[in-house]
């Protein structure tokens, strides 16, 4: 019999004891310790007649048998961790006709962490509650994550579901299963075809189970909370109509129901001669260029207003040409007379688009006192009057800012009546009149 052996002689790589291409390699996986062996000896030598040299990264090793111990072929290292990790090589002297070699492997130790076991994840059910009309059907579906076989079921008092129901109202599905490459997710349905009042505030675990652990989770049933979100919808639907109702309500009958509050028994009557003013109302009317009033313009102040306002609803008036004295200061009396009324009706008519007298224009100058002193001004166009270019500044002011009161009745026995629209308006803007009883005033009734 004829043996042939191949013998390869190589050079190290610079700087190396060893060469990378002809190196062993070697997977561990972390323990307490582990052995490494120096391969293929037996072919050459006895390694059990020679020692045998440990190097790490081409560095000697203290083979003190704390760490690092060598016995025959082998190198047992102790406290293993992924610090071990390198490089490794063996030496044995080799002697052939009388010369001898140094024999050496190197063996490329990787250590690898032990890999964590990934705990399996339930989904379903986490401890869950869950609002369940009585009588009503339900489906719960127990989803699990795991890396490893899994089994599911479960379970309500440390008993099966099986043994829960006596007919067929619960029902159990079988384990199911959906894989992917790093997990799998499994499934088992607990299907409850009616909910009965014994169901409820029970605990019904869900069970992952495997040759190492055990995981379980329940699902309980409640009675649903009343909801009043219906209740609630129409309450604050109610409550906004009713306002926007209130809202436009107010705005159409303000005036009226301004005056109704005046008229009732809540409204303090008293409280108007407190401000220490002697007149209602200051009546500014225009004159034509001869300085005579026209005739429609003088029934109105003379006789329509103080008809309704004195007469009817008792307010007192200061008329220019009824109530001043003659050899008066006009200036003096405009001044003091207006700082003493609570109110200035300013009466417009064409005659004083067609020409302002200065006696006119003196009473208009008095609007920055009127302004100073917060006396309110109404407006009221006997007249129709459609442009008011000519008007004076204050009186185009007023308009913009409070408007006009026109008068579009005639001079008849309801025109008079308090309770008509246009003396509505009128009183409105008014202070508040005195209480007088029906006996003391004249009133004339109309149906507006």
């Amino acid at each position: 019999m004829k043996k042939i052996r191949r013998i390869e002689v190589f050079k190290n790589d610079d700087g190396l004891c060893y060469k990378y291409s002809v190196m062993f390699p070697q997977d561990i996986i972390l323990a307490p310790s582990h052995t490494i062996e120096c391969p293929n000896l037996d072919i050459y030598v006895n390694y059990r007649s020679v020692k045998v040299k440990w190097f790490k990264e081409c560095q000697p090793l203290h083979l003190d048998g704390k760490r690092y111990s060598a016995i025959e072929n082998t190198l047992n290292i102790g406290n293993l961790s992924i610090h071990d990790s390198g490089n490794y090589t063996c030496e044995v002297p080799f002697t052939y006709r009388g010369v001898t070699y140094n024999l050496s492997r190197a063996i490329s130790c990787t250590i690898e962490d032990t890999p964590k076991e990934i705990e399996p994840v339930m989904l379903f059910p986490t401890n869950t509650i869950i609002d369940v009309e009585l009588g009503a059907a339900i489906e719960l579906t127990c989803k699990v994550l795991y890396n490893k076989n899994l089994f599911l079921f479960w379970t309500f008092n440390e008993t099966f579901m099986e043994y829960y129901s006596e007919n067929d109202r619960v029902q159990i599905g079988t384990t199911d299963e959906i894989s992917t490459e790093d997990e799998t997710q499994y499934f088992r349905t607990l299907n409850f075809t009616k909910v009965i009042e014994e169901d409820y505030n029970r605990q019904f675990y869900c069970h992952g189970m495997s040759s190492k652990l055990n995981i379980f989770y329940y699902v309980t049933f409640k009675k649903p909370d009343p909801n009043f979100q219906g209740f609630l919808i129409a309450f604050f639907m109610s409550v906004f109509l009713v306002i926007v109702i209130a809202i436009i309500a107010i705005r159409i009958f303000k005036v009226d129901i301004v005056l109704w509050y005046r008229g009732s028994c809540f409204a303090k009557t008293d409280q108007k001669d407190a401000d220490g003013k002697q007149y209602d109302a200051y009546i500014i009317y225009p004159k034509n260029s001869t300085g005579t009033n026209s005739c429609e313009m003088d029934i109105f102040v003379l006789k329509v207003l103080p008809e309704v306002l004195e007469k009817q609803c008792a307010y007192r008036l200061f008329i220019i040409g009824r109530d001043d004295l003659p050899g008066q200061a006009m200036a003096d009396l405009v001044d003091e007379t207006i700082s003493q009324s609570r109110r200035v009706i300013i009466v417009l008519g064409t005659v004083f688009c067609e020409r302002h007298g200065e006696d006119f224009e003196q009473k208009i100058a008095m609007y920055d006192a009127l302004i100073r002193n917060k006396v309110k001004v109404i407006l009221i166009e006997v007249e129709k009057i459609t442009d008011y270019t000519n008007m004076p500044e204050s009186i185009k002011y007023i308009k913009q800012k409070q408007g006009v009161v026109r008068w579009k009745g005639e001079l008849t026995e309801a025109a008079l009546s308090p309770s008509t629209r246009f003396w509505k308006n009128i009183r409105y803007q008014m202070p508040l009149a005195p209480r007088h009883s029906e006996k003391e005033l004249h009133y004339i009734h109309s149906e507006d």
